[in-house]
C-alpha cells in the first residue's frame, strides 16, 4: 500500500523469565506483532491497574491473558520523544529527539526495519506517529508550519514511508468524528498486507489525548480523586472526561482483539499495548512524576507467555528489543532497551535503573514565558526516584491543560488564597527544587521530597552519580548535576 496522509513464564518472584527458542524453531514460530499505542495514557487510569472507576473491560481481559507490567516508565513524558525511544530502543537524547516537530534522522535505525529485512511485512497506521516532523502529526496543527514541512520534504527528512511497507495516518484523529478511521486503517492493513509473511503493525490511537470529546459514561461525582487532585467540580469533570476517553479507547481495542479472534490470528500474534506517556492531568504529561511517565504495558502471546504481573521497573525502550527477540533476531548492541523476555532485577542479583527525560515542548508558551524549554532528567530504581530539575528557577506550566477552565479556576483560587496551600505549592510555585528524591514504595504519590534529608544523602548522591554517568554516555547537551551543586549548600 502507498503511504497515505521466545516464550516467557513467571517465576515465583513475579519476574518475567525467558525460555529460549533458537535456530529454525525460533524462525518457524515467529509471531505476528501488533503494537497498540494509546496517546497520553497514565497507568493509574485503567481498571487492571487497580482503578475501579475506569471502565476498561477489554484491556483488563488482555491483561488477564498476558503479563501486566506494573512499573513501566516511558523514556519521556512527551509523545515525540517517547515514541522515538519505542522505535529505536534508545533514550531521546541519544537519538537527538529532544523537541517537538523534529524528524528521526535516517542514521538512527528502527526495530521494524530489522523485522522487515528478516521477512516481516511492516506498517504504521492510525493517529500520527510523531516521528517525521510536522507532517507526521495531524493536519492543521503542527502541519501549519508549512515552510518547515516543505523543508523537511525537500531535504528528504521524511523517512518513515520508506522505512515501512505501509504508512498511514488518520487526519484529525483526535476529533471524535474521525477516530473510527483508526480501526478502518487497521482492517485495511490486514486486508492488503502480504499474507505470506508475518506482520508487524504499530497501531496508534488518539485517545485519551485532549481535547476530551468521548461520550460521557463516568459520573464525575462518583469517582475517587487521587490525593494530589484539588477537589472542585471542574477538576472532577476533567478527570471523568479523561476516563471517558479511555473507555472509548478500550472499545476500539476490543474491536481489534475480536478481529484477531474471528480471523484465527490471536494465537499467532504477539500483542503489546502501551501508552506513549502520561495524561494531561495533575503531575502528569510533561512531568517526571509517575502520572507523567508511568504508563500501562501489557504483553500477550498465547502459548508462549504465561499470565501474571511483573512489578520491577522496565522502560518502553524495552519494546524494541522484545519484538526483535520474539522474532528470533539479535538485539543490536546500540540498543539500551532489554527484551522483556529476559530475566530482570532481583532474580539475577542486579538492580535495574530506568531513565526518563523531559525535553522542549512545542513553542506555544512563547513569547510570554520560556516554559517550553523546560529540561528535566530522572533515574528510577526499585525503590527510589531522583528528579533533576535543570531549570529550577523557572515555574512549571502544565502541558495541554494550562488554559482549560478547571486549571484557570484553580489559578484564580491560588491568587485569592482560597486554594489549599499544599496545592498552591505543588502547582503554582515560581521555583522548584533542583533535586527531588522520592521513596516510591512508601510514598507512591511522591509527596515527600527526601533530597535534603540527612539520612538519605547517600541514596541521593548515588543516584545523582548514576544519572551523571548516563548523561555522559548519552552525550547529553544539558549541564551535568556536578557534585558541587549538592555539596556546597
Amino acid at each position: 500500500m502507498a503511504c497515505r496522509n521466545m516464550g516467557i513464564s513467571l517465576g515465583r518472584s513475579g519476574i518475567v523469565a525467558f525460555m529460549a527458542l533458537n535456530g529454525m524453531a525460533a524462525m518457524a514460530q515467529r509471531p505476528n506483532i501488533l503494537l497498540l499505542v494509546s496517546d497520553d495514557h497514565s497507568a493509574f487510569a485503567m481498571g487492571c491497574y487497580g482503578n475501579p472507576d475506569v471502565r476498561t473491560p477489554n484491556l483488563d481481559r488482555l491483561a488477564a491473558q498476558g503479563v501486566r507490567f506494573d512499573r513501566c516508565y516511558a523514556a519521556s513524558p512527551q509523545s515525540v520523544l517517547s515514541r522515538a525511544s519505542i522505535m529505536t530502543g534508545r533514550t531521546p537524547v541519544a537519538v537527538n529527539m529532544t523537541r517537538f516537530n523534529v524528524p528521526l534522522a535516517r542514521r538512527y535505525r528502527t526495530f521494524p526495519e530489522d523485522l522487515r529485512d528478516s521477512g516481516y511485512y511492516t506498517g504504521l497506521a492510525g493517529r500520527g506517529y510523531h516521528l517525521d516532523g510536522p507532517v507526521s502529526g495531524i493536519n492543521g496543527r503542527a502541519g501549519r508550519i508549512k515552510l518547515v514541512a516543505d523543508y523537511y520534504d525537500s531535504q528528504g527528512l521524511v523517512t518513515f514511508p520508506e522505512r515501512m511497507d505501509t504508512c498511514m495516518t488518520v487526519t484529525d484523529a483526535i476529533k471524535g468524528e474521525n477516530h473510527q478511521g483508526i480501526n478502518r486503517q487497521f482492517r485495511d492493513f490486514m486486508e492488503f498486507r502480504d499474507k505470506d509473511k508475518p506482520f508487524f503493525l504499530q497501531l496508534c490511537y488518539a485517545d485519551p489525548h485532549t481535547p476530551y470529546d468521548a461520550p460521557s459514561v463516568h459520573d464525575s461525582d462518583g469517582i475517587t480523586l487521587p490525593p494530589y487532585y484539588p477537589d472542585t467540580p471542574g477538576v472532577r469533570k476533567h478527570l471523568a472526561a479523561y476516563y471517558d476517553e479511555i473507555n472509548r479507547l478500550d472499545s476500539d481495542i476490543g474491536e481489534v482483539l475480536d478481529y484477531l479472534d474471528e480471523t484465527g490470528l490471536a494465537d499467532s500474534t504477539l500483542v503489546i499495548f502501551t501508552g506513549d506517556n502520561g495524561g494531561a492531568q495533575f503531575m502528569g504529561k510533561g512531568t517526571l512524576y509517575d502520572p507523567g511517565v508511568r504508563v500501562p504495558l501489557i504483553v500477550r502471546w498465547p502459548g508462549h507467555v504465561a499470565s501474571g504481573v511483573d512489578r520491577h521497573p522496565v522502560s518502553n525502550m524495552d519494546i524494541s528489543a522484545t519484538c526483535l527477540d520474539a522474532a528470533g533476531l539479535p538485539v543490536p548492541e546500540v540498543m539500551e532497551g532489554r527484551s522483556l523476555f529476559a530475566t530482570h532485577g532481583a532474580d539475577d542479583g542486579s538492580a535495574r535503573y530506568v531513565f526518563c527525560q523531559r525535553g522542549n515542548h512545542g513553542t506555544n508558551t512563547l513569547p510570554y514565558d520560556t516554559s517550553c524549554f523546560d529540561q528535566q532528567r530522572c533515574i528510577i530504581g526499585d525503590r527510589y526516584k531522583l528528579i533533576y530539575n535543570i531549570m529550577p528557577n523557572d515555574r512549571w506550566i502544565p502541558v495541554d491543560v494550562a488554559e482549560y477552565p478547571h486549571f484557570v479556576e484553580l489559578h484564580r483560587m491560588h491568587e485569592a488564597r482560597a486554594l489549599e496551600p499544599a496545592f498552591s505549592k505543588l502547582y503554582f510555585s515560581t521555583t522548584r527544587p533542583m533535586f527531588e528524591l522520592y521513596d516510591i514504595v512508601d510514598d507512591p504519590y511522591e509527596t515527600v521530597n527526601l533530597a535534603d534529608n540527612p539520612a538519605m544523602l547517600s541514596v541521593r548522591d548515588d543516584l545523582i552519580t548514576r544519572l551523571t554517568h548516563k548523561m555522559i554516555d548519552d552525550e547529553d547537551f544539558c549541564p551535568l548535576p556536578h557534585p558541587k551543586i549538592y555539596e556546597q549548600r
